[in-house]
């Protein structure tokens, strides 16, 4: 059954580089240019503040450590959230379930992520900043803790869609406010004390202020903490993938 789940995932795989990049001029430099735009511009807007206003870090490298994983968040939820509706005409075959959509496009989504993460470094480095993350395992393991919570929270928002149709419309307007409540272009420091422990309800800005923490010498952000990350991670993971267990056979017949 593994050689089954490889075999249909790598297919999946194949077909998902092709549908999303192949109709496009620019094919997978559009993967590039998304980011390196929006970093482009927040750099551009926010980086008159100084280093001051980030932490002490400049403007280009606090919002790529910030932004680059929220990027990733956003694309493997939304992804994974219509992977049933866009793979419906392949669940005909017996081979291919909705685990399978769910699993080859966090894969892609990890792919992209890390060559686009490791170009933007290199595109650091050329321009003089120090783009070398400061503790390593550090940037690794809050990253592998937002991998596995936005992998849950894609396939609980797919079963929540396939419920209730009208959940899409509502997800999709979630993400822009979020961007602006997760600490993407601004450090957690500079909110207001009294204010700081309702952000800190946000998983995304725990991990978020860890990852700038790791990456970023000098950063630091007290607060935060990396045990309510790994608890929150956790029991989501097991709430999606009992929700999963539930209603598969609901996924396929709708």
């Amino acid at each position: 059954s593994f050689q089954v789940l490889r075999d249909v995932t790598f297919g999946l795989l194949i077909r998902e580089l092709k549908t999303r990049f192949g109709s496009y001029r620019l094919g997978y430099a559009w993967a590039l240019l998304d980011p390196l735009l929006m970093i482009g511009a927040f750099s551009l807007i926010f980086g008159m503040r100084g280093h001051s206003g980030f932490g002490g870090a400049p403007a280009p490298l606090f919002i790529t450590a910030g932004y680059l994983p929220f990027i990733f968040f956003k694309n493997v939820v939304s992804k994974l959230q219509s992977a049933v509706n866009a793979n419906m005409g392949l669940f005909c075959y017996r081979q291919v379930t909705p685990f399978a959509t769910f699993i080859s496009r966090f894969i892609l989504e990890t792919i992209i992520g890390m060559v686009v993460g490791g170009i933007l470094v290199l595109g650091l480095l050329w321009f003089g900043f120090d783009a070398i993350p400061n503790d390593p395992l550090q940037v690794i393991l809050c990253y592998f803790l937002l991998m596995i919570f936005s992998f849950s929270l894609g396939i609980v928002f797919c079963v929540v869609c396939n419920l209730f149709q009208e959940a899409n419309k509502f997800l999709d307007l979630l993400m822009m406010p979020l961007m602006f409540i997760s600490c993407v272009i601004f450090p957690l420091a500079s909110i207001p004390a009294q204010y700081q422990n309702w952000f800190l309800w946000n998983p995304l800005v725990n991990a978020l202020e860890l990852i700038r923490a790791g990456w970023i010498a000098g950063y630091v952000s007290p607060n935060v903490s990396g045990k309510y990350l790994f608890g929150v991670t956790l029991v989501l993971l097991t709430f999606a993938m009992s929700c999963y267990r539930l209603s598969h056979r609901r996924l396929i017949a709708s």
